[in-house]
């Protein structure tokens, strides 16, 4: 079980942001791993510590102040591009059908999908952006080339399908939800490399380096007619998959210097 990214997300205007979770899930498993080693030390009949309840109160610290700030980064960059409605992929049947239930459990403590919804929701508010759930079905296995569902592939990072087409799992499963939330096909257009973030444990800052290519013929595309939709998605422990509408123009902003 692992938690390479976090979220995913794709922009109709060829912005992609890839949240990575790889060193923050290993430190939380490390601290969950330091907890059982030391309830399986307790006395028969006790069940807690004050030192088990003081690495409790530290690993749950240190995932909310990531998911704080990924969602305060997120919803910034969001807002700068103009958008208005963001949509979140349900996971209640993935994660039910996927994993099994010791997965489960250890993705509901790391990722805290409710808690995290709430704060994005919360935070969207304040920039004057509304959140929505919707279905995620199919995006995971469906090619963004040719529609295939069947025989496509995922190894890692890695996304292939039959037709030729490979690339990276997370990006093309926002790119195929972003289709499914605009309602239409996305037209072919060049994209610009992906935008890499890490968690330091103060800040989630870019990465110089692009996430890697599956292969030469993986050239990130836009597809889209019209501009400012967005759709996130993250995989690991959680997917998650989050899309724009642009939002308009209000004399407010006009007004205030903010357009």
């Amino acid at each position: 079980m692992g938690a390479n990214n976090l979220v995913a997300c794709t922009t109709t205007t060829g912005q992609q942001y890839l949240y990575e979770g790889r060193d923050l899930f290993a430190r939380f498993r490390e601290t969950t791993e330091k907890i059982a080693h030391l309830q399986s030390k307790l006395r028969e009949g006790r069940y807690s510590s004050q030192r088990i309840r003081r690495l409790y109160r530290k690993r749950t610290r240190r995932r909310d102040h990531a998911q704080d700030a990924l969602v305060r980064d997120l919803i910034e960059r969001l807002y700068d591009e103009g958008v208005a409605t963001v949509y979140v992929g349900d996971l209640t049947d993935v994660l039910s059908e996927h994993w099994s239930a010791r997965v489960n459990a250890k993705t509901h403590q790391f990722w805290a999908y409710r808690a995290f919804i709430h704060r994005l929701a919360t935070t969207a508010e304040e920039y004057g952006i509304t959140v929505e759930v919707r279905s995620e079905a199919y995006t995971t296995v469906e090619c963004p080339m040719c529609g295939e569902r069947e025989n496509t592939n995922r190894d890692g990072n890695v996304f292939r399908c039959p037709c030729g087409y490979e690339g990276h799992a997370d990006l093309d499963a926002s790119w195929t939800f972003l289709e499914q939330q605009a309602g239409e096909t996305i037209e072919v257009g060049s994209m610009a490399r992906p935008v890499r973030l890490t968690w330091d444990d103060h800040v989630w800052s870019e990465l110089s380096r692009s996430p890697e290519r599956a292969s030469p013929n993986e050239e990130r595309t836009n597809r889209s007619t019209r501009g400012g939709e967005r759709c996130l998605h993250g995989y690991g422990i959680a997917n998650i998959l989050i899309g724009g509408i642009p939002r308009l123009q209000s004399w407010e902003d006009v007004k205030d210097g903010r357009i």
